[in-house]
């Protein structure tokens, strides 16, 4: 992506909860470099970035770099503070980090995106941005480059290594299938009986058009058309996709923001998986060293399941 070329003025970052400090404005970072991050504590390719800014605040910081992570929630599970600071600490953040739970932060910064980075100079000025996951070089020779503009004349490291294999250079990177959001209010389902908003629907689990196609989800069971999710109102629900990619992810709650089960069968190679949580989360429900096909049957085994959205990469080695 190329650089800011037309000099904009950084905006104020908005009133919000502080999750972790110190709490910090662009003023009073201002003769230093920023690099804001708007993220996502259920975005798949948020939480891949994460450790690639946590090494760029330990490693710039006393350079003058200031990191601020500006948690932009995309469903109301995600704006609980206890979620995001659970999310903070299971990937072992240190820098600041602003819950933006009224997104007035990422409206003043004209944002659309998760994960999206923004590299403001000492003057203030944006300077840079990037949107999605990758570019982690680039990103940090711009880092490099504008604390020189502010007066760092020391040698600088080389940019840090891969740290996943999919992130080197010659990686192979295919558009996977697109999201898949699952409640009325975004959602795409096939089932035959459509959606009903709010209400309990017994699905017979089949779908319209033949076949599921790849961005395609069937139900069976008795399930809950709420707006941002479904909710499995009766043991063995069923929800089953189709989608290329090299992993899926599944963003799940149970009720009361609490734990639940399932099972994964791959109904292509048949394997089977049961997998639990204790908390609302993204599990990720498969993966694969290639890009493929999937053909996948969840099931829930208790009621009270909430299934938000399921993502996907497309890297690999």
């Amino acid at each position: 992506m190329p650089p800011i070329t037309v000099p904009l003025r950084a905006p104020e970052l908005a009133e919000g909860t502080w999750l972790q400090g110190p709490e910090t404005t662009l003023a009073f970072a201002r003769g230093g470099v920023v690099l804001v991050d708007f993220w996502e504590a259920t975005c798949i390719h948020c939480l891949r970035t994460l450790a690639y800014l946590e090494r760029w605040h330990r490693r710039y910081r006393e350079r003058g770099l200031v990191t601020i992570g500006v948690h932009t929630p995309e469903f109301e599970l995600s704006a609980d503070p206890a979620i995001v600071r659970r999310a903070i600490e299971e990937h072992g953040l240190s820098y600041p980090v602003l819950l933006d739970a009224e997104r007035a932060t990422w409206e003043r910064f004209a944002n659309h995106y998760w994960p999206a980075k923004y590299l403001v100079d000492h003057r203030g000025y944006l300077r840079y941005e990037h949107f999605g996951e990758g570019a982690y070089g680039e990103i940090e020779r711009w880092i490099q480059r504008l604390l020189e503009e502010a007066g760092d004349d020391r040698p600088f490291p080389e940019p840090l290594e891969p740290l996943r294999p999919e992130d080197a250079p010659g990686a192979v990177c295919r558009r996977p299938t697109a999201e898949l959001y699952l409640g009325y209010h975004r959602g795409k389902s096939l089932a035959v009986e459509g959606y009903h908003p709010e209400q309990e629907v017994e699905h017979s689990g089949e779908v319209r058009g033949g076949p599921l196609q790849p961005g395609g989800f069937g139900l069976k069971g008795r399930w809950l058309h709420a707006a941002e999710y479904l909710e499995a109102r009766f043991p063995d629900a069923e929800l089953e996709l189709v989608a290329e990619a090299a992993s899926v992810g599944l963003v799940v709650s149970g009720e009361g923001n609490g734990g639940g089960e399932l099972t994964v069968q791959d109904l292509d190679e048949r394997g089977l998986r049961h997998l639990t949580w204790d908390h609302p989360r993204l599990l990720t429900l498969a993966r694969s060293d290639t890009f493929r096909r999937w053909h996948l049957r969840l099931t829930f085994p208790r009621p009270g399941a909430h299934v938000y959205t399921v993502s996907f990469t497309g890297c690999v080695e």
